[in-house]
């Protein structure tokens, strides 16, 4: 990962590697902060903005839309704590009939990143999952919702990202279907 994103890995004792990371067990997972971009840190999935309190619900800032960026209370004055989350895949659920198929989705298993913000409430650092419409094969896979994280698949579109321009999210993933499939009762 510090060949990969040429950046020092601080805080690895708090990491806890999975195959799966859940989203609402807020985990922290590796990241790179537009003011330390020669740093790997640690930062806990689920935005909690700097002027919010200790009642403030993650759930609803998991992910946020590129559209609404500067319209959201959560994300407006944000918008210029831009992050990398690093990764090597995430899943995602595609709905067939009655059914839905556990999708892995990535870039053949290679490091890469998604497009994110940041912030810190008292001293902890918290981030959201920048999201935009599906293309390519995501249509297909999140065929619901129609939504896919904003991927960063080389170092030139993620340091457009963390300077602040515009960047195209690349979809030409590589996809694992049929890891699971979760039948309905109903």
């Amino acid at each position: 990962m510090q060949r990969q994103f040429d950046a020092d890995i601080s805080g690895l004792d708090e990491f806890d590697p999975s195959e799966v990371i859940k989203a609402f067990d807020f985990p922290k997972t590796p990241v790179i902060t537009d003011q330390e971009p020669s740093s790997i840190q640690l930062y806990q999935w689920g935005l909690i903005p700097f002027w919010a309190d200790a009642t403030w619900d993650r759930t609803y800032t998991l992910n946020a839309r590129i559209e609404t960026l500067s319209e959201k209370p959560s994300f407006k004055k944000i918008t210029g704590n831009r992050c990398l989350i690093l990764v090597n895949g995430f899943y995602e659920w595609q709905h067939v009939g009655s059914s839905k198929i556990k999708y892995e989705i990535g870039f053949d298993n290679e490091l890469f990143a998604l497009a994110g913000l940041y912030d810190h409430m008292a001293d902890t650092g918290t981030y959201t999952v920048v999201t935009t419409e599906a293309q390519g094969i995501m249509r297909e896979i999140h065929n619901t919702k129609l939504r896919m994280p904003v991927a960063l698949h080389n170092q030139e579109e993620m340091q457009l990202w963390l300077k602040g321009e515009s960047v195209n999210p690349r979809y030409d993933f590589t996809t694992n279907p049929g890891l699971y499939q979760q039948q309905r009762l109903f």
